[in-house]
């Protein structure tokens, strides 16, 4: 019979374990921070030194079909004493039940967008150093609920996703009128670095809070049930020669007393690599909201901007970018035109 010593069966009991379970979990952490350089000018010369968002991103395989996601981030919030806040931008469990279709519940980015759903909040990954103006607007960005994925279908590599989540106004997922929100999405990738896609987005709502939220701009509270739809058409190709992202956005917001308001948003981004690292780079972005739109408001914006982007590395590079900005914004009976100059230093690790 062989006797073990305390320590030793301590070792094998617990540590040894542990150690298994390690292994077995293959888990990533990787984080991404950012750091900005502000100058606007209009009547006046103002400008800024940030520190962006910072992005704490996790990947774990749990097993061999069912992983896990998440993402928390640390950004700038003029609310918070120490001038930062904390928030959980993702946390998803996936479960692969059949080759390349997935079952995913939790906190996720909503699929209705190239961007939204390829891009997170890492900005060493975004071509440019500014979201889309829909992203401030018409773009939901979050959604808590379940998502059924296909990935690389076929000769095209066809993707689809189809989303049942609580609605974004509320934040349940159902209530007196307000059902789930709706996301159907569906893609082909026709060669490398292509990638074509088509998403839709609803959701109904009513006695809803809007503070805080980024269809907020119009009203703070909805007291009559109001239908938000969106749909998206992007076409993203970042060859050798030639990147191009378009992102086209139809909004539709209908009201039973005021009717229907149709919204258009665009955001066109043309890069020329010189050598892979060096990629100068130009583009515009418009967004128009109808009168009779109660959530954003009557108003109409339109960006211009000519960049380049210097990549040391595939996780560190400097953003400059050049913008001219026209904002007609009817409700408030105010235009204002003026230019930006930014630099940006993004990195990951």
């Amino acid at each position: 019979m062989i006797k073990l010593k305390p320590k030793i069966l301590l070792f094998f009991m617990i540590v040894y374990p542990l150690v298994g379970v390690t292994q077995k979990l293959r888990t990533s952490i990787n984080g991404y921070g950012h750091m900005d350089c502000d100058v606007y000018v209009d009547d006046s010369v103002t400008s800024f030194l940030d520190i962006g968002e910072h992005d704490l991103f996790i990947t774990s395989a749990l097993t061999n079909n069912i992983s896990f996601l998440g993402e928390i981030v640390v950004k700038p919030l003029s609310s918070s004493p120490s001038g930062f806040g904390a928030s959980i931008e993702r946390a998803r469990l996936k479960f692969q039940y059949y080759k390349n279709h997935s079952l995913i519940i939790g906190k996720m980015h909503t699929p209705v967008s190239f961007w939204n759903d390829v891009y997170h909040h890492g900005r060493v990954f975004f071509p440019t150093i500014d979201r889309p103006l829909s992203f401030s607007y018409f773009t939901p960005v979050h959604v808590v609920g379940i998502r059924f994925q296909g990935q690389n279908l076929g000769d095209l590599n066809f993707g689809y996703d189809v989303v049942l989540g609580n609605t974004t106004m509320s934040g349940q997922l159902t209530g007196g009128s307000t059902r789930p929100s709706i996301t159907l999405a569906a893609h082909i990738k026709p060669k490398d670095q292509m990638r074509i896609g088509f998403g839709l987005f609803n959701e109904d709502y009513k006695d809803a809070d809007l503070s805080g939220h980024n269809h907020s701009h119009g009203i703070n509270t909805v007291t009559e049930q109001i239908s938000f739809n969106l749909a998206n058409f992007s076409f993203a190709n970042f060859g050798n020669k030639l990147h191009v992202l378009d992102e086209f956005s139809m909004n539709i917001t209908s009201m039973d007393s005021i009717g229907m308001a149709e919204n258009f948003s665009n955001y066109i981004y043309i890069g020329v690599p010189i050598k892979e690292r060096y990629i100068p780079f130009f583009g515009f972005d418009f967004l128009s909201v109808e009168v009779k739109d109660q959530l954003n408001r009557e108003q109409f914006r339109i960006k211009y901007f000519v960049g380049y982007r210097h990549e040391f590395t595939p996780m560190l590079n400097v953003k400059a970018q050049v913008e001219y900005y026209y904002s007609d914004m009817t409700y408030m009976n105010r235009t204002n035109m003026k230019w930006e100059y930014k630099i940006q230093l993004a990195y990951g690790f």
